[in-house]
């Protein structure tokens, strides 16, 4: 049982950084000022870039049930009108489902980690578990090196084919499909903004992932590990 935990560990570990750097990247709301003024969305949807703003607040608040519904008004090209249509409304609620899905995942693995730490530091002690975790980086991080090279060059090279199968794969209908002749949501978030939030999501999950090598230390040339004095 202590072996099968002590192999669990990063893997899950591994996993629940790449969740939980999908949560904080997405709730991130500086990062959806950064890319709107970028893109100029509020430009090119005729509506203040303060409206846009609110817009994203509402959205983010629907996407952690703190918000029960989307249904708001702004200016949009000198008119007030709804901001979301029914189909994006409808698409809005399987994204708070998948979301929501991930958020409890993570919320259970992260609990599952901290159990396992906790049953492998009580019989083993501090040091022993840190060291023998820091002995399973690497081979743990050659399957993380894998994911990040496949996950990279799809990024890099056909973005739009990974974004179009990733919605293949979650979601059981076409209301992700909207035509930005009418949609505002598809405009909000055009292609460039979520290869840019993939990118930002990344970047996130490898920092953190090195922020494990480096909790997990070298010990060597530990005394209490080896016994012997450096």
């Amino acid at each position: 049982m202590k072996k099968l935990i002590y192999n669990l560990i990063l893997p899950l570990s591994f996993l629940v950084i790449f969740m939980w750097s999908v949560i904080g990247v997405s709730q991130n709301r500086s990062f959806y000022d950064q890319q709107y003024r970028k893109n100029g969305t509020a430009e090119h949807i005729g509506i203040r870039h303060q409206d846009l703003m609110v817009v994203t607040d509402n959205l983010l608040s629907y996407m952690t049930n703190q918000r029960e519904d989307l249904e708001m008004q702004f200016g949009v090209k000198g008119e007030i009108r709804e901001i979301f249509d029914e189909r994006e409304k409808l698409h809005m609620v399987d994204v708070l489902n998948l979301y929501m899905g991930v958020i409890y995942v993570a919320m259970g693995i992260t609990a599952a980690i901290g159990a396992g730490l906790f049953y492998v530091i009580k019989a083993d002690g501090w040091h022993t578990a840190r060291s023998t975790l820091n002995k399973k980086y690497m081979g743990a991080a050659l399957g993380l090196a894998i994911f990040c090279l496949v996950f990279g060059i799809l990024i890099v090279t056909n973005f739009q084919w990974f974004w179009t199968h990733f919605h293949y794969v979650f979601f059981t209908n076409d209301l992700w499909m909207l035509d930005p002749r009418i949609s505002i949501m598809i405009n909000m978030f055009p292609l460039n903004f979520f290869y840019a939030m993939v990118t930002r999501i990344f970047i996130v999950f490898v920092i953190g992932c090195g922020a494990v090598k480096l909790m997990l230390g070298d010990f060597r040339k530990d005394p209490n590990i080896t016994g012997r004095v450096p």
